[in-house]
This record gives structure tokens, C-alpha cells and sequence, in this order.
């Protein structure tokens, strides 16, 4: 066979494999949009029903209808401005939807898309962690990416209904992404999208800041510390001056939660022994024990990057409030971003020193999937024709 025939014949080859490149993102692009279905028919469901939790959801609708009527985040649970209890800035463009459409299925839609786009999210940050001249680094992306929506973490938050930390993890996964490609606008503006979610996402972008000191392209590097900056400032400025000019005298704080700690709660003894049984809660180790299981133990492969999920796993385990002190419902999603980040770290130094095939790297799902099905008690099972269960108590 001459030259000009064999360049013919693996010329189809090469293009078949040029165009196929969109199957990869397609994957976990199809599970993110069952997912939202998934979680938006369940939600809906209680709501029709009547038997959706009160509590937040009424909370923030009510301040998103009054930002639409010009009461610019009043809150009558509060009694005040509630800007001053949480730092929501999000609830803006929201209200400009409800606007349009002033109903609480928006922020049921927001909530199931926010979660479910995680997945396609995740997929851009693996892939882009992931060595590029590796031809099975998409599959991996992929068997990581694709099964995220349904891991048990995420079920957990999403039986919670609406809480805008519903949207930041995305938001900081396409941060990362764009901070790993060189996008610096796509990752600026991303990183302010991130911090308008919540308060507490100050430490999610300060774990970025980290992330693209090391890892970041080298239009971005430099980057890094502005990022921080901006993650400090916010904290200081939004936390340590705005909310507490806009806080009731006596109105609701977070650190109430902690008031045990400083033998401010007569009702919680406090001793070594308590503290040491709050830091080995069962649940809230079960819960981050699901997570880095979900991606195949990976993150272990980064120890020194899996330390940064221990300032909020002991926020949250010290707390006396229970579905936070055990990592319940949407109290886990702050956590989820310093794992994902060992995780691709893990994934990628996995990449570098050994070959994976196809197939290998799409077993790596399998543990996420078992476990996202059911085996995680008290989360939503994909086979039950109930899937969700309410918390009585109060969540803010």
C-alpha cells in the first residue's frame, strides 16, 4: 500500500474521531437534565400536595416578592432587612424572573437546575484537570461528571427545597474551569455569582484562590491573590459591617449556634467529652465518607487539598443545630467544592502515572451510582415512588 492510500484510508478515521468529541459533554449534560427532572417532579409534587416545608421556602419567597414590590428585602419574619441575616444577593435576578412570573415554582425550578447543572459543570473542571493528550481523561471526566446530579449529597440537598447554595457549587465548578482554561472573564464573573449566593462562599472562593495559585493558567495565576482579596473583603465588608448595620438589635444570627461552645447555652453542657462526640458525628462522616467514595476515593490521592474541607466540616459539626451538625440537607454543599477540587486533583495525578482504558475509567462510576441509588439512608431512591421526606424543624 503506498503512502497516498494509507493517508486516505486513516483520514476517515481521524475525522470520525474529530467529530465525535461532543459525545463526552453530552453524557453528563443528559444526566444533569434527568436529574432535573427528577428533582423538579418531586418538589412540585409536595408542593401541589401541600406538604412542602414551610419554612425556608416561605422565608425567601416572600422576600423575593417584596424586592419585586420595592420592599427591598424585607422580611416580616425577621421584622427587618434580611440582607442583614443572610447575604443573598442573588435573590436580585431571581426577583426579576419573578417579576415575570411570581410564583414559588421558580425558585423550585432555580433549586432543581442549580443542582443538576453541577454535573455539566463538574465535567468542564475534570476535563480540564485531566491530561489533555490523554485519550481516556474525557471518559474520566465523564465517569466522574455524569453521576454527580444523582449523588447522594446532592438528593440530600435537594429534598430541601430552594437555598441558593443550590446554585454555587456550579457556579464555582465553571469558575475553576475558566480559571484552569485562561477565561478571566468567564472566571471573574463567575466568582462574583459564587459569593452573591451566600455569606459562607467566601471560603469557597478563597479555596479557588488556592486552586489557581497552583493550578491555574498562566494568564491567571497572577489572579490568584485578587481572588482572595476579594473572598476576605467580602467577608469583612458583607459580614463583619453590612449585616450587622442591617441586623435586628435582637434579630437571628448563625453564631447562635455556637453559643454552647462558650458555656452560653444552658441547656448544652459543654466538655471534652461533648466536643469530641461533635466532631465525630456518624452522619456528617457518613455523609463526606458518600462523597469521596462518589468520585472513587480520589481525593485521597490529594491529602494535603482534602485538609480544606476541615475549617467547614467543624462550622458545621460544632454547631448545635441538627441538620447541620450531621450534614443534612443543604448544610453538606459547602463542602462539596474543597472534595471536588482534591477529587480532580486525585484524578489527575492518577492520569499522570498510569494508563487508564475506556472502560476502566467508566467503572470508576459505578461506586457513585450504587450509592446514589439508595444505598445512602434517608436520601431520595431513584426506585421510590416517594423519594422525598420533610424536616420539621426550622432551617434558618
Amino acid at each position: 500500500m503506498s503512502s497516498e492510500t494509507a493517508a486516505i484510508a486513516v483520514a476517515p478515521r481521524e475525522s470520525a474521531r474529530a467529530e465525535a468529541w461532543w459525545v463526552y459533554p453530552t453524557i453528563p449534560t443528559l444526566a444533569a437534565a434527568l436529574a432535573f427532572a427528577w428533582f423538579l417532579h418531586g418538589l412540585l409534587e409536595r408542593m401541589y400536595g401541600l406538604t412542602s416545608d414551610a419554612w425556608d421556602l416561605a422565608y425567601d419567597q416572600q422576600v423575593i416578592w417584596g424586592v419585586t414590590q420595592g420592599e427591598w428585602f424585607y422580611s416580616s419574619f425577621a421584622r427587618a432587612n434580611f440582607l442583614g441575616v443572610h447575604l443573598e444577593l442573588i435573590f436580585l435576578p431571581i426577583a426579576a424572573i419573578e417579576k415575570l412570573w411570581p410564583s414559588p415554582i421558580v425558585l423550585a425550578i432555580i433549586s432543581a437546575a442549580g443542582l443538576a447543572a453541577a454535573g455539566p459543570a463538574a465535567y468542564l473542571f475534570f476535563r480540564a484537570m485531566l491530561p489533555a493528550d490523554r485519550k481516556e481523561s474525557a471518559w474520566l471526566a465523564v465517569a466522574l461528571a455524569a453521576p454527580v446530579p444523582f449523588w447522594a449529597a446532592i438528593q440530600e440537598a435537594a429534598r430541601d427545597f430552594f437555598h441558593p447554595e443550590n446554585m454555587a457549587l456550579a457556579f464555582a465548578l465553571v469558575a475553576a474551569y475558566a480559571g484552569l482554561r485562561g477565561k478571566r472573564v468567564l472566571m471573574w464573573s463567575f466568582v462574583l455569582l459564587d459569593l452573591a449566593c451566600k455569606e459562607d462562599q467566601v471560603y469557597t472562593v478563597a479555596v479557588l484562590a488556592l486552586f489557581l495559585r497552583v493550578y491555574g493558567a498562566p494568564e491567571i495565576k497572577k489572579h490568584w491573590r485578587f481572588v482572595l482579596y476579594l473572598a476576605g473583603a467580602w467577608f469583612l465588608l458583607g459580614t463583619g459591617i453590612v449585616q450587622q448595620h442591617l441586623r435586628a438589635s435582637n434579630g437571628y444570627t448563625d453564631f447562635v449556634y455556637y453559643r454552647w461552645l462558650f458555656h452560653l447555652d444552658p441547656n448544652v453542657p459543654v466538655s471534652w467529652q461533648s466536643v469530641a462526640e461533635a466532631l465525630v458525628r456518624p452522619d456528617a462522616l457518613l455523609m463526606v465518607a458518600a462523597v469521596i467514595a462518589s468520585m472513587f476515593a480520589l481525593p485521597l490521592l490529594a491529602p494535603r487539598w482534602l485538609l480544606l474541607v476541615i475549617p467547614p466540616y467543624l462550622a458545621n459539626v460544632l454547631s448545635e443545630h441538627i441538620p447541620q451538625n450531621t450534614l443534612n440537607l443543604h448544610y453538606v454543599l459547602l463542602l462539596m467544592f474543597p472534595l471536588m477540587v482534591a477529587g480532580g486533583i486525585g484524578a489527575r495525578r492518577l492520569g499522570e502515572r498510569t494508563r487508564i482504558r475506556p472502560a476502566m475509567a467508566i467503572a470508576l462510576a459505578l461506586p457513585a451510582l450504587i450509592i446514589g441509588w439508595g444505598c445512602w439512608p434517608g436520601t431520595p431512591s431513584m426506585s421510590s415512588p416517594t423519594p422525598w421526606r420533610s424536616c420539621s424543624r426550622p432551617r434558618r
